[in-house]
């Protein structure tokens, strides 16, 4: 979805930006940034997405920081634990 698409749901679902920064405790110029993909947040894109009933990787399907995050924290959880046995030998 583009920056336009994603307000558009928002107000159909009778939100804005505005009203997602503010119950976010993030500036409304921060949300607007990870709509127009200024920049990321993976906070700010699951509430949008969860308030559009839609998922992340729908609504920011070129957005590459939001794809795969449950692998990449399994891969990141297995690399913990082989540092762990090198490092202590257990």
């Amino acid at each position: 979805m583009n920056a336009t698409e994603i307000k558009q749901a928002l107000i159909k679902k009778g939100y804005s930006l505005s009203i997602v920064a503010s119950v976010l405790g993030v500036s409304l110029a921060h949300v607007s940034s990870v709509v127009n993909r200024h920049t990321t947040s993976n906070r700010i894109a699951a509430a949008i997405a969860k308030v559009i009933e839609k998922d992340v990787n729908e609504v920011f399907p070129d957005v590459d920081a939001y794809k795969n995050r449950g692998q990449a924290r399994i891969d990141r959880e297995q690399k913990c634990q082989e540092l762990q046995q090198l490092l202590h030998g257990h």
